[in-house]
């Protein structure tokens, strides 16, 4: 028996050199993570360019990527400690919380699971409150049912004070 297919939600942000360049690196890196994890692109969102949440540096641009897929209770843990190599792979480094980046991906939902550990919340618990995620997951995916919030995330999004984050139009982008 196999399990249902599941909504895999996963943020992406970038404000260090090249931010472009090193997002589209990451959609590289995450089709190899795809296949070897048995998952499936479903859309990717356009690119938004936002100021840094509660930290200092450049503006940041941020992008989700819709992922389908199922497994086991492991599966969340898998695809985390894949998103943290792809990071280290373009240069990311932790000096601290908040730090500009060269490359941050959140795992920010995979299906209904939730979780609570100090390494891997889900839903990741700020993802409601960053118009930078929730904007673009509105322009992918805008049935999503939230765990525990349902539809009920939209209005979360309109709810927010910080500044909309600005749609940016680019050709090269590989949006859905």
């Amino acid at each position: 028996m196999t399990s249902a297919v599941e909504w895999i939600v996963v943020g992406m942000g970038s404000n260090l050199g090249d931010a472009r360049a090193h997002l589209k690196t990451a959609l590289l890196g995450l089709q190899g993570i795809e296949r070897r994890l048995g998952l499936q692109r479903w859309a990717v969102s356009p690119l938004y360019q936002s100021p840094p949440w509660q930290a200092q540096g450049p503006d940041f641009l941020n992008a989700v990527v819709v992922l389908q897929g199922h497994g086991d209770a492991q599966a969340p843990w898998a695809l985390l400690r894949a998103l943290q190599a792809l990071e280290a792979e373009c240069g990311r480094e932790r000096p601290y919380r908040y730090a500009p980046r060269t490359l941050d991906l959140d795992l920010i939902l995979y299906g209904h699971r939730l979780l609570d550990t100090p390494e891997l919340q889900l839903p990741h618990p700020r993802a409601l409150q960053r118009a930078f995620v929730l904007q673009p997951l509105w322009d992918v995916l805008p049935g999503l049912e939230w765990p525990g919030l349902g539809a009920g995330w939209v209005e979360q999004l309109q709810a927010l004070g910080d500044p909309a984050p600005q749609r940016l139009e680019d050709p090269s982008w590989p949006s859905s």
